[in-house]
C-alpha cells in the first residue's frame, strides 16, 4: 500500500483500504476472504505524520484441540509515525518509520504485512470451551461423548509401593 505525500499532507480521516490476501504466500496463513479491509487516518504535525487505524483480518484456522476448520475475524489496531526527526526515530516508545522530507511516496506494504503476521495466534481454538478429541478413538468430543470407557491411569508413584520391604 503506497501513500503519497499529497495524501499525507491532506490529513485524511477514515480512508478505506484493501490488502489482497494473495500477497501472503504462506502455508501457515490462510484466509476465508480474498482481501483484508481497513481504515486509516493521518494527522500531520511538525515532527511528521501520525498514521492510525484498524484492519479486519479474515483468518481461516484449524483448531489445535479438535482439528476443525473455523473462521476467525481478527480486528487489529495500529498506530505509527512517519518522520525523519532523529529524536523520534530514537524513541522506543512509539512505532516509527523513517520518511525523508525529499520522498514523495512511501510503501507501507511491509509494515501492514508485519501487523498481519503478528496477529496470527500461536495456539488457535475454535472456542474457549473446545473439548478436543478423544485420546482413545479420536472422536470429536464437541459433538458428544464418544462412548469410550473412562480409564483411570495408575499413579506414577504406584511402583514405589512395591519397594517398601526392600532395604
Amino acid at each position: 500500500m503506497k501513500l503519497y505525500r499529497t495524501e499525507l499532507d491532506k490529513e485524511l480521516s477514515k480512508k478505506l483500504f484493501d490488502i489482497d490476501t494473495n500477497q501472503f504466500l504462506s502455508d501457515e496463513l490462510i484466509f476465508f476472504e480474498d482481501k483484508i479491509t481497513g481504515v486509516l487516518s493521518i494527522d500531520r504535525n511538525s515532527n511528521g505524520y501520525h498514521i492510525r487505524g484498524s484492519m479486519r483480518i479474515p483468518f481461516e484456522q484449524i483448531c489445535d484441540r479438535c482439528l476443525t476448520k473455523f473462521h476467525n475475524l481478527k480486528k487489529c489496531e495500529f498506530s505509527f509515525w512517519l518522520t525523519d526527526n532523529d529524536d523520534i526515530l530514537q524513541d522506543d516508545s512509539n512505532e516509527v518509520i523513517f520518511f525523508s522530507k525529499d520522498a514523495n511516496e512511501i510503501d507501507l506494504s511491509s509494515s501492514f504485512r508485519e501487523l498481519v503476521l503478528l496477529e496470527q495466534q500461536m495456539k488457535t481454538l475454535c472456542s474457549k470451551d473446545c473439548k478436543g478429541l478423544c485420546s482413545h478413538c479420536g472422536a470429536d468430543l464437541n459433538d458428544g461423548n464418544c462412548g469410550c470407557p473412562i480409564e483411570l491411569d495408575e499413579s506414577p508413584w504406584e511402583a514405589l509401593k512395591n519397594l517398601k520391604g526392600t532395604a
